[in-house]
């Protein structure tokens, strides 16, 4: 009878070990082991066999049976193995998330009221319906005239569409981080890379999108049909315009990294390989609303220092299992080695729009070694860029973290310069205190302050 095997992620003793000995290590051909982005940037799907090597993070993954994994695991030279495991998107469906209503054939309002541009086809129809009222009204007038008893000469409509243009609404959770403030001074995010590891980014009026990748095995497309990481996208980088809603740094440059699939789902190694890329394309933050119920990983945790040490600010959500039987922040944001400050990520909370910790928001740890939220940022029906043009309330932890994210753009605009450690030590000690004085387990440092960060 054939064992059963898994696919694992081990991790090594040296950070930067090339795949030709993280092959010799695990006992592989040379030709199994190939460069895991390189691979997962391809329609290919790994076979049983194959290996993929993230040379940046010193990580791999590799399908083992249970008898394979003990002997590894006492081998010189490898610092963990651990199950490859399944993350998701952390979203927190709500009553009162908003459905937009038609506004005057086909029309949308939003949620501010502020804003209306009327679309050229819902401006044509309605012109001829408002013309075929008059003539209706003249006909009553005429007591059921005939045809011919008088001469109405329409007008040609103007295909001109009116647009009416105002200046961009701010959403309260934009206002209530103090971002105008930073705008206000020029800083915007301008030319600092932001990468949102999600479900992939859509094409949208209220985004820019500069450039992605799939890691989801068998796709090469990063767009998003299943809306979490276009909604978390907006938070961060929605652009100052005349319409919907602007991020916290709308001129960032906005990468979409696909590493969960449709159903807002996708294994460790996915994710991994996002942080890679992240890695080798310069990208200054990356903002990770995902997770998993489990306890800290090794591999994430080594990804997380690798890429803190490469200029890459790890931001990612605590969770949303408050009241669960693991009230405690979710992994990877509970990652964490003893002694290494760079192997933790800023995990991130949600409060509301009174500042109070939303009931979902993971908080504390199982252990005293576990890494804590670090700050907190609006995560209750914050409303945001989604599918098919439209937006969208929604709550979690995820919608929380590309506050923190677009902060991090902000503040590395300010810095040039700036180390990624820095950066997460800056907004933690420019945050607003809330909840017991000093840290706590709920709200970690507090409330985070563009102002006073960019200052």
């Amino acid at each position: 009878m054939e064992k059963q095997s898994k696919r694992y992620l081990i991790t090594y003793n040296d950070g930067s070990i090339s795949s030709e000995n993280a092959a010799s290590l695990l006992g592989v051909a040379k030709s199994k082991c190939k460069e895991g982005v390189a691979f997962m940037e391809t329609e290919s799907v790994p076979g049983k066999t194959d290996v993929l090597h993230f040379e940046n993070l010193g990580v791999s993954t590799i399908e083992l049976t249970e008898d394979e994994v003990l002997k590894l695991q006492s081998k010189e030279g490898i610092l963990a193995v651990e199950e490859d495991l399944e993350m998701f998107a952390f979203k927190e469906d709500i009553n009162e998330e908003k459905q937009f209503q038609e506004l005057f054939y086909g029309e949308e309002i939003l949620e501010n009221g502020e804003e209306e541009i009327v679309k050229e086809e819902g401006y044509q129809n309605g012109y001829k319906k408002a013309l075929l009222d008059v003539f209706s009204s003249l006909l009553d007038r005429s007591g059921g005239a005939q045809e011919d008893s008088f001469d109405l000469k329409l007008p040609v409509p103007s295909p001109v569409k009116p647009i009416i243009k105002r200046p961009q609404p701010v959403p309260w959770n934009i206002s209530m981080v103090k971002a105008p403030a930073a705008w206000a001074r020029g800083i915007t995010g301008k030319g600092v890379k932001l990468a949102i590891l999600d479900t992939g980014i859509t094409a949208h009026p209220d985004l820019s999108i500069a450039g992605g990748v799939s890691f989801i095995p068998g796709s090469t497309s990063f767009d998003d049909r299943h809306g979490h990481g276009t909604h978390c996208a907006g938070i961060a980088a929605a652009k100052n315009n005349t319409i919907g809603v602007v991020g916290v740094a709308p001129n960032a440059s906005l990468y979409a990294v696909k590493v969960l699939n449709d159903s807002g789902s996708g294994m460790s190694s996915w994710i991994i390989a996002g942080m890679e890329w992240c890695v080798r394309n310069r990208i200054k933050v990356a903002s990770m609303s995902l997770g998993g119920a489990s306890n800290p990983s090794v591999a994430y945790a080594n990804a997380i220092k690798r890429c803190y040490d490469h200029g890459v600010v790890v931001v990612i959500a605590s969770g949303n299992s408050f009241g669960s039987s693991f009230p405690w922040v979710c992994a990877p944001a509970n990652s964490i080695i003893s002694g290494v400050a760079n192997a933790s990520p800023l995990a991130v909370g949600a409060v509301d729009r009174a500042s109070v910790i939303a009931g979902f928001s993971s908080r504390g740890g199982r252990v005293a070694l576990w890494n804590q939220v670090g700050c907190v940022a609006p995560g209750v029906s914050i409303n945001s860029t989604f599918l098919a043009n439209g937006y969208r309330a929604l709550s979690g932890t995820s919608m929380a973290t590309p506050h923190v994210a677009g902060l991090a753009a902000l503040i590395v605009q300010r810095y040039p310069g700036i180390t990624a450690p820095n950066v997460k030590r800056r907004i933690t000690t420019t945050s607003r205190d809330l909840g017991a004085a000093g840290f706590d387990i709920t709200y970690g440092f507090g409330l985070i302050n563009c102002d006073l960060a960019t200052r």
